[in-house]
């Protein structure tokens, strides 16, 4: 999308938008692309002008995508040599196994080699259309000024068809346990359950239940297995949403002979939370970050941007940040805990990267 259109070489899009001093960039989701700018506000018009080009007039040379083609292979090869990466992606594969979200963002060596320019083109027909797109706009402006810009560099191109959003397919958990095994000086380790959706009501309670177990420095897994026994610099707990589904994933980034320990802690800190359930003092603790979290979070343009456009696209509703203070606010221990029991009731995914060891899989026999 950044290498040419029928009006501006790739060279042209970069000396267009560094003339202006503003940055042009994207990033691909699991579920979901975006394209930004970020600009001087007297320079709106110029940046809707050329990401309008590039979305609706990519031109796809064959020879730049050749190019492409090479440098998303170094970066596949990079994320290979990036553990904590290679993690990730195992754990989603264990959770989702050969479903779409069991897939990585970056595809295979394999896939990338036999792409086609027609293939891309028809990708981006299908799914680029009016019905799957947001525009998001966070700065200052004038709305009038603003709506007569959307309306001249994208609603005249997309013509009168209509195409509906396409169904985001139903999703089942799989229990799985996948190891990549690698000669690196530490062992990641990583667990994931199913968890909840973006439309779930219980995602305020699923949020302050990861800040509760592996959030913050107070957090139960980083004062348990980093501060009273010194056995991992990094773990930590957190959830995913997706329109259908969600997931709650803990990781740990240790040396392989405290492998089967920190199993043994996660496994205890677990117990500890369904046994007895959370103190009111790390509610209102998880409750005061969440909060803080959310208003910190809106004094960034690019992260409002972000915030708005994903909650039109994924649930066709404005952000609302008092909205989801109020539901922070309403979160009691009841509902946190019966969150933990939901969720920690199920078998979970696993994985394992690092050396190969003895015991390397105990990170599968988590026994709750």
């Amino acid at each position: 999308m950044f290498k040419g259109t029928d009006r501006r070489s790739c060279l042209q899009i970069s000396e267009e938008i560094d003339d202006i001093g503003a940055n042009i960039n994207a990033y691909t989701a699991k579920d979901s692309t975006c394209f930004y700018t970020k600009s001087a506000s007297e320079d709106l018009e110029k940046c809707m002008d050329i990401l309008s080009d590039m979305y609706f007039n990519a031109s796809v040379p064959q020879e730049e995508l050749e190019r492409e083609k090479g440098v998303v292979i170094e970066e596949i090869k990079m994320c290979e040599d990036t553990p904590d990466d290679v993690s990730q992606d195992l754990i989603s594969a264990a959770l989702f196994d050969r479903q779409s979200l069991g897939q990585t963002i970056l595809g295979s060596i394999t896939n990338i080699k036999n792409s086609t320019r027609d293939a891309i083109l028809s990708f981006k027909k299908q799914h680029y259309v009016p019905a799957a797109t947001v525009i998001a706009v966070c700065g200052k402006f004038d709305i009038e000024t603003l709506d007569l810009l959307v309306q001249k560099y994208f609603e005249r191109y997309c013509g009168k068809e209509f195409s509906l959003l396409p169904a985001e397919p139903h999703f089942e958990y799989r229990v799985k346990f996948l190891h990549s095994f690698k000669h690196i000086e530490q062992s990641h380790l990583q667990w994931a359950w199913g968890g909840y959706s973006l439309k779930a009501p219980e995602r305020a309670a699923n949020n302050m239940l990861a800040s509760i177990l592996g959030g913050g420095m107070s957090s139960r897994l980083n004062q348990v297995v980093r501060e009273q026994h010194g056995l991992a610099y990094s773990v930590y707990a957190y959830p995913s949403y997706y329109t259908n589904c969600g997931t709650f994933e803990i990781y740990a980034g240790l040396s392989p002979e405290n492998t089967s320990k920190v199993c043994g802690l996660v496994a205890q800190e677990i117990d500890r939370i369904l046994d007895k359930g959370i103190t009111v003092c790390e509610l209102e603790r998880a409750r005061i970050q969440a909060i803080n979290s959310l208003y910190m979070n809106v004094e960034s343009n690019m992260t409002l941007m972000r915030l708005y456009g994903r909650s039109m696209l994924k649930l066709n509703e404005l952000f609302d940040i008092d909205a989801d203070v109020e539901k922070y606010r309403a979160v009691t221990c009841d509902d946190v805990n019966t969150v933990a029991r939901s969720i920690f009731s199920q078998s979970h995914a696993s994985a394992y990267v690092g050396p190969k060891i003895d015991g390397y899989d105990a990170v599968a026999q988590l026994k709750i």
